[in-house]
């Protein structure tokens, strides 16, 4: 799967008519819980992919599956977790899919079941060659892509100060 979500950033008017202070939100459609903002839309930007891994890591901590990501639309950005936490979120999947405890994989791989574990909490990052004998174990591999920066570069500013 890859793991590249839209998202709004746009002009908080409720902030600037309460303070006159201007401040931009952003929010993924797609991803519960996944919203940040800023003074700046470049301030924002900085935010996206950490404000994304991080929803998107609460649906494993409930064992629940990653959402699809939509198609973006022409006001969205598009924003992709890194590729060693897509990792991860591919492992958690797969696991998901096939119904794979960690003890399994552990056995599958010859390691812990603590270590197992740990091979999908993005906070703990893992080793690639442990991701890539887990993900083996259930029948993937990872394969990188580029793609032409013009599809991934932050939005302008949305809405400039008045």
């Amino acid at each position: 799967m890859r793991y590249a979500y839209p998202c709004i950033v746009e002009r908080d008017e409720e902030e600037a008519a309460a303070t006159g202070r201007t401040c931009y939100l952003a929010v993924f459609p797609d991803v519960h819980a996944a919203h940040t903002g800023g003074w700046s839309v470049q301030e924002v930007n900085g935010h996206l992919r950490d404000c994304l891994e991080t929803a998107l890591s609460l649906c494993i901590d409930s064992n629940e599956p990653l959402p699809e990501p939509s198609e973006p639309e022409p006001c969205q950005v598009l924003v992709a977790v890194s590729p060693p936490v897509a990792a991860q979120f591919a492992l958690h999947e797969a696991m998901r899919a096939e119904g794979v405890t960690a003890t399994e994989l552990a056995r599958r791989v010859g390691m812990r079941p603590s270590r197992a574990r740990r091979l999908t909490d993005i906070f703990r990052p893992a080793k690639p060659s442990e991701i890539e004998r887990a993900l083996a174990a259930v029948g993937l591999h990872m394969i990188s892509e580029a793609a032409p920066l013009e599809q991934w570069t932050a939005s302008p500013d949305p809405a400039p100060a008045l």
